[in-house]
């Protein structure tokens, strides 16, 4: 029978231990970082695609909004303490081509601006602004005498325009 000395044991050493288990520890610790900024990332995430929901229901209501026919704000907030802001402004198109219109549309049409603007309860600025144009009537053409009803001043029957 052999007898085998005290250190020659199989197994580790406590300091070898230590020392897996600090880089083991290390490991988790870097893994959870690399979660805990997944997770505020998609917090961040979700929070934009709310605010932009928010502002296109607005830009939406404001569009649909027939007696807007002149520049306004308005503003308003949503139940999570989200606020809003609606600016309505007269848009000048660029004067760098003349358009060549047998008679002006100015007339009857003009141009405004429209920018949503959502902020979040925590923010300072806007979190969202979305900004369309859109045309409207300014009132209605007035008709030749014997001219068809539907006609517009300015057309030829049967040529398209």
């Amino acid at each position: 029978m052999t007898r085998r000395r005290f250190g020659a044991c199989g197994g580790f050493t406590l300091l070898e231990v230590l020392v897996a288990l600090t880089v083991l520890a290390v490991g988790v610790a870097l893994a959870l970082t690399l979660v805990s900024g997944s997770l505020g990332n998609i917090r961040k995430v979700q929070s934009r695609a709310l605010f932009t929901q928010q502002a296109e229901s607005v830009m939406e209501l404001a569009l649909l909004d027939e007696s807007i026919k002149d520049p306004v704000t308005l503003n308003g907030d949503f139940e999570n303490g989200t606020r809003w802001t609606v600016v309505v402004a007269e848009y000048e198109l660029p004067s760098d081509e003349p358009l060549n219109l047998d008679q002006p549309l100015s007339v009857w049409l003009k141009l405004l601006s429209y920018t949503v603007e959502v902020t979040g309860p925590r923010s300072s600025s806007p979190d969202c602004r979305l900004t369309t144009l859109k045309l409207i009537g300014t009132r209605e053409p007035a008709m030749a005498p014997g001219m068809p009803p539907g006609m517009m001043p300015g057309r030829r029957p049967g040529v398209p325009q």
